[in-house]
Protein backbone atom coordinates (compact mmCIF):
# COMPACT_ATOMS: atom_id res chain seq x y z
CA UNK A 1 0.00 0.00 0.00
CA UNK A 2 2.47 2.78 1.56
CA UNK A 3 5.19 3.81 -1.25
CA UNK A 4 3.32 1.50 -4.08
CA UNK A 5 -0.49 2.34 -4.40
CA UNK A 6 -0.25 5.55 -2.51
CA UNK A 7 2.64 8.44 -2.11
CA UNK A 8 2.06 7.82 2.11
CA UNK A 9 5.88 7.43 2.25
CA UNK A 10 7.12 10.90 0.34
CA UNK A 11 3.85 13.00 1.39
CA UNK A 12 3.46 10.90 4.59
CA UNK A 13 6.49 9.04 7.21
CA UNK A 14 9.34 10.64 5.55
CA UNK A 15 8.15 13.76 5.39
CA UNK A 16 6.90 13.97 8.66
CA UNK A 17 9.99 11.99 10.01
CA UNK A 18 12.08 15.16 9.08
CA UNK A 19 9.57 17.49 10.83
CA UNK A 20 9.48 15.94 13.95
CA UNK A 21 13.43 15.12 14.17
CA UNK A 22 14.07 18.63 13.12
CA UNK A 23 11.90 19.99 15.88
CA UNK A 24 13.72 17.91 18.61
CA UNK A 25 16.96 19.23 17.22
CA UNK A 26 18.36 16.09 16.29
CA UNK A 27 17.60 15.88 11.99
CA UNK A 28 17.22 12.59 10.50
CA UNK A 29 18.11 11.95 7.09
CA UNK A 30 15.74 11.34 4.38
CA UNK A 31 17.74 8.41 3.33
CA UNK A 32 17.86 7.14 6.27
CA UNK A 33 14.61 7.51 6.59
CA UNK A 34 13.78 5.82 3.13
CA UNK A 35 15.63 2.65 4.54
CA UNK A 36 13.09 2.48 7.26
CA UNK A 37 9.92 2.13 4.95
CA UNK A 38 8.28 -1.04 5.00
CA UNK A 39 8.98 -1.72 8.67
CA UNK A 40 6.73 -2.35 11.35
CA UNK A 41 6.37 0.03 13.70
CA UNK A 42 8.75 -1.83 16.17
CA UNK A 43 11.67 -2.18 13.67
CA UNK A 44 11.06 1.22 12.95
CA UNK A 45 11.62 2.41 16.30
CA UNK A 46 14.62 -0.09 17.21
CA UNK A 47 16.74 0.94 13.96
CA UNK A 48 16.15 4.53 14.73
CA UNK A 49 17.13 4.93 17.91
CA UNK A 50 20.51 2.89 17.30
CA UNK A 51 21.43 5.40 14.16
CA UNK A 52 20.43 7.87 16.26
CA UNK A 53 22.54 7.04 19.59
CA UNK A 54 21.39 7.59 22.78
CA UNK A 55 20.94 11.00 22.71
CA UNK A 56 18.18 10.87 20.79
CA UNK A 57 14.85 11.30 22.28
CA UNK A 58 12.96 8.57 20.40
CA UNK A 59 10.26 7.82 22.60
CA UNK A 60 9.41 11.84 22.48
CA UNK A 61 10.35 11.33 18.36
CA UNK A 62 7.47 8.46 18.38
CA UNK A 63 4.77 9.84 20.20
CA UNK A 64 5.04 13.07 17.84
CA UNK A 65 5.11 10.68 14.75
CA UNK A 66 2.22 8.46 15.68
CA UNK A 67 -0.39 11.84 16.88
CA UNK A 68 0.78 13.47 13.32
CA UNK A 69 0.43 10.54 11.67
CA UNK A 70 -3.15 10.24 12.62
CA UNK A 71 -4.21 13.93 12.40
CA UNK A 72 -3.28 13.47 8.60
CA UNK A 73 -5.00 10.09 7.67
CA UNK A 74 -7.93 11.76 9.69
CA UNK A 75 -7.47 14.81 7.78
CA UNK A 76 -5.31 15.22 4.90
CA UNK A 77 -6.28 12.26 1.66
CA UNK A 78 -2.81 10.98 0.72
CA UNK A 79 -2.37 10.98 -3.02
CA UNK A 80 -2.00 8.06 -5.49
CA UNK A 81 1.05 6.69 -6.78
CA UNK A 82 1.37 7.66 -11.10
CA UNK A 83 -0.10 4.46 -12.91
CA UNK A 84 -1.64 3.26 -9.75
CA UNK A 85 -5.21 3.63 -10.69
CA UNK A 86 -4.49 2.46 -14.21
CA UNK A 87 -3.13 -1.19 -12.89
CA UNK A 88 -5.79 -1.49 -10.27
CA UNK A 89 -9.09 -0.86 -13.23
CA UNK A 90 -7.39 -2.79 -15.38
CA UNK A 91 -6.84 -5.80 -12.47
CA UNK A 92 -10.47 -5.59 -11.56
CA UNK A 93 -12.27 -5.68 -15.26
CA UNK A 94 -9.69 -8.82 -16.15
CA UNK A 95 -10.85 -10.40 -12.92
CA UNK A 96 -7.90 -11.02 -11.13
CA UNK A 97 -8.40 -11.31 -7.43
CA UNK A 98 -6.39 -8.35 -5.99
CA UNK A 99 -5.34 -7.93 -1.60
CA UNK A 100 -3.38 -5.56 0.05
CA UNK A 101 -1.04 -6.74 2.18
CA UNK A 102 0.38 -4.12 4.36
CA UNK A 103 2.69 -3.63 7.92
CA UNK A 104 0.26 -0.36 8.93
CA UNK A 105 -2.04 -1.13 10.97
CA UNK A 106 -5.75 -2.38 10.25
CA UNK A 107 -6.92 1.12 11.21
CA UNK A 108 -5.13 3.68 9.69
CA UNK A 109 -4.74 1.10 6.48
CA UNK A 110 -8.38 0.97 5.96
CA UNK A 111 -8.92 4.67 6.06
CA UNK A 112 -5.76 5.77 3.80
CA UNK A 113 -7.92 3.52 1.27
CA UNK A 114 -11.14 5.19 2.04
CA UNK A 115 -9.62 8.51 1.52
CA UNK A 116 -8.07 7.37 -1.49
CA UNK A 117 -11.13 5.31 -2.85
CA UNK A 118 -10.05 2.03 -3.31
CA UNK A 119 -10.99 0.35 -0.44
CA UNK A 120 -13.38 -1.43 -2.37
CA UNK A 121 -11.16 -2.78 -5.02
CA UNK A 122 -9.34 -5.46 -2.90
CA UNK A 123 -11.23 -8.96 -1.93
CA UNK A 124 -8.87 -9.02 0.77
CA UNK A 125 -6.68 -6.60 3.32
CA UNK A 126 -3.91 -7.80 6.35
CA UNK A 127 -2.45 -5.29 8.03
CA UNK A 128 0.58 -5.62 10.29
CA UNK A 129 -1.55 -5.98 13.55
CA UNK A 130 -3.10 -9.31 11.71
CA UNK A 131 0.90 -11.61 12.07
CA UNK A 132 3.11 -11.82 14.42
CA UNK A 133 6.13 -11.22 12.29
CA UNK A 134 6.44 -8.69 9.83
CA UNK A 135 8.22 -7.86 6.51
CA UNK A 136 10.81 -9.38 6.10
CA UNK A 137 8.90 -12.61 7.27
CA UNK A 138 6.63 -13.86 4.99
CA UNK A 139 3.59 -14.37 7.50
CA UNK A 140 1.92 -12.06 5.52
CA UNK A 141 2.12 -13.61 2.20
CA UNK A 142 1.34 -16.91 3.51
CA UNK A 143 -1.54 -15.62 5.30
CA UNK A 144 -2.47 -13.86 2.12
CA UNK A 145 -2.71 -17.11 -0.14
CA UNK A 146 -4.20 -19.37 2.65
CA UNK A 147 -7.03 -17.02 2.69
CA UNK A 148 -7.71 -17.43 -1.60
CA UNK A 149 -6.55 -20.78 -1.24
CA UNK A 150 -3.74 -20.77 -4.01
CA UNK A 151 -0.62 -21.57 -4.56
CA UNK A 152 2.22 -19.60 -4.05
CA UNK A 153 3.05 -19.77 -8.18
CA UNK A 154 -0.37 -18.68 -8.66
CA UNK A 155 0.02 -15.27 -6.91
CA UNK A 156 2.51 -11.95 -8.02
CA UNK A 157 3.12 -9.76 -5.33
CA UNK A 158 3.97 -6.20 -6.31
CA UNK A 159 6.35 -4.34 -4.17
CA UNK A 160 8.67 -1.10 -3.54
CA UNK A 161 10.81 -1.88 -0.89
CA UNK A 162 13.34 -4.23 0.37
CA UNK A 163 11.98 -5.71 3.74
CA UNK A 164 8.66 -6.80 0.94
CA UNK A 165 10.92 -8.15 -1.34
CA UNK A 166 12.36 -10.68 0.96
CA UNK A 167 9.10 -11.47 2.18
CA UNK A 168 7.71 -12.08 -0.99
CA UNK A 169 10.61 -13.91 -1.77
CA UNK A 170 10.56 -16.12 1.08
CA UNK A 171 7.16 -16.96 0.47
CA UNK A 172 8.38 -18.68 -3.15
CA UNK A 173 5.70 -16.06 -4.84
CA UNK A 174 6.92 -14.07 -8.01
CA UNK A 175 7.75 -10.10 -7.36
CA UNK A 176 7.63 -7.22 -9.75
CA UNK A 177 9.42 -4.52 -7.98
CA UNK A 178 8.48 -0.89 -8.82
CA UNK A 179 11.36 1.52 -7.38
CA UNK A 180 10.87 4.77 -6.04
CA UNK A 181 11.63 6.04 -2.65
CA UNK A 182 12.59 2.78 -0.34
CA UNK A 183 16.19 0.86 -0.58
CA UNK A 184 15.63 -1.92 -3.12
CA UNK A 185 19.22 -3.62 -3.20
CA UNK A 186 20.95 -5.20 -6.40
CA UNK A 187 20.14 -8.69 -5.72
CA UNK A 188 16.76 -7.70 -5.19
CA UNK A 189 16.57 -6.06 -8.49
CA UNK A 190 18.07 -9.23 -10.10
CA UNK A 191 16.15 -11.23 -8.28
CA UNK A 192 12.74 -9.61 -9.54
CA UNK A 193 10.32 -11.40 -11.86
CA UNK A 194 10.05 -7.98 -13.25
CA UNK A 195 12.10 -4.42 -12.10
CA UNK A 196 10.22 -1.44 -12.88
CA UNK A 197 10.13 2.58 -12.35
CA UNK A 198 6.77 2.64 -13.44
CA UNK A 199 3.30 0.61 -12.32
CA UNK A 200 2.08 0.68 -15.14
CA UNK A 201 4.87 -1.69 -16.76
CA UNK A 202 2.57 -4.93 -15.27
CA UNK A 203 -0.38 -4.50 -17.50
CA UNK A 204 1.97 -5.33 -20.93
CA UNK A 205 3.28 -8.29 -18.32
CA UNK A 206 -0.31 -9.29 -17.07
CA UNK A 207 -1.94 -9.11 -20.73
CA UNK A 208 1.19 -11.01 -21.93
CA UNK A 209 0.14 -13.78 -19.72
CA UNK A 210 -3.04 -13.85 -20.36
CA UNK A 211 -2.41 -14.24 -24.03
CA UNK A 212 -0.27 -17.22 -23.63
CA UNK A 213 -2.22 -19.01 -21.52
CA UNK A 214 -4.99 -18.31 -24.04
CA UNK A 215 -3.05 -19.73 -26.43
CA UNK A 216 -2.24 -22.74 -24.58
Amino acid sequence: MDGLLLDSERQMYSKLGMEVSSKLGMPVSLDFLASLMGNGWDIYERRLAEHMGKDFPIDEYMRLMHERITYTIENVPIPMRPGAREVLDYCKKSGYLMAIATSTHKKQAYRCLENAGIFDYFDHIITGDQVSKGKPDPEIYLKTLEHFGIDADEALVLEDGHNGSLAAFSAGIRLVIVEDLAYISEEDRQKAYLHTYDIRDVIPLLRSENEAAAGA
